[in-house]
């Protein structure tokens, strides 16, 4: 892989971003490795995935160029098609990862880059990052998923703010809004100090109660009591079995 970095730290996977060069901004072949990488890690026994991007900067976005071709002829639009069918498919294995995904983000998250840390469950910054999303700047809509999981962590109100006029949130406010969850200064230890609270619970626990959160949004309260009761079952055979190994 060139353009995404995967590592193994303990049960600590992390996948970056690596076109630094170009804001870590997305073409063709980094999506195609990302992908690659996201379904390494989920055959892994890593507990915890971390995201992030090298250099100074998460993630521009789409790459301008490509978005440029793409939105101003009728040729490309063939390929965004596909191209868009493949960033959701990345968008989704994300989501739906069993294993808690942290996203470390620094200066900025635009756009596509945005979307990506909104995949994550954890979003962690730097002072001052900004997120914001720049499409319509484009002609264009987010198409990786913020339209259905930025409601959900920002509210309807501010995320329509966000796509109807690109409103930029800084981190600052973005803990405030829910958005972020931590800020660090030192984003190298912020990873650290984070991942070790999420490794502190036992891992069964955690990917229970991501199934059930997620579930959330589209059963009842009736539905999600019966269904917290069955992984309660689950979660004490683990608990039991872990006190017995030790």
């Amino acid at each position: 892989m060139e353009k995404v970095k995967l590592s193994f730290k303990g049960e600590v996977a992390r996948i970056s971003l690596n076109r630094p060069e170009k804001k870590n901004a997305l073409n063709h072949q980094l999506l195609i490795e990302l992908r690659e990488a996201i379904n390494t890690v989920k055959n892994s026994s890593a507990k915890v995935l971390v995201l992030s991007g090298e250099g100074d900067t998460f993630c521009a976005g789409m790459d301008r160029e490509i978005l440029m071709k793409l939105t101003r002829s009728e040729e490309g639009e063939k390929e965004l098609q596909e191209s868009i069918d493949h960033v959701q498919g990345i968008i989704y294995d994300l989501r739906t990862m069993k294993i808690p995904v942290i996203a470390a983000v620094q200066r900025y998250a635009i756009g596509g880059g945005f979307q990506l840390a909104l995949a994550a469950d954890i979003r962690i910054a730097t002072p001052g990052t900004i997120f914001f999303l720049r499409e319509p700047e484009f002609g264009i809509i987010p198409d990786m998923g913020a339209l259905h999981i930025l409601p959900r962590i920002v509210g309807d109100g501010i995320a329509r703010d966000m796509v109807f006029t690109r409103r930029q949130i800084t981190a600052e406010e973005g803990k405030i809004i829910g958005l972020v969850n931590e800020i660090y200064a030192d984003l190298e230890k912020g990873i650290e100090e984070y991942t070790q609270k999420l490794l502190s619970v036992p891992i069964f626990t955690l990917v229970e109660s991501k199934v059930l959160l997620e579930r959330s949004w589209l059963t009842d309260l009736a539905e999600s009591l019966k269904d917290a009761k069955e992984a309660q079952k689950r979660c004490v055979r683990e608990a039991i079995k872990l006190f017995k190994s030790q």
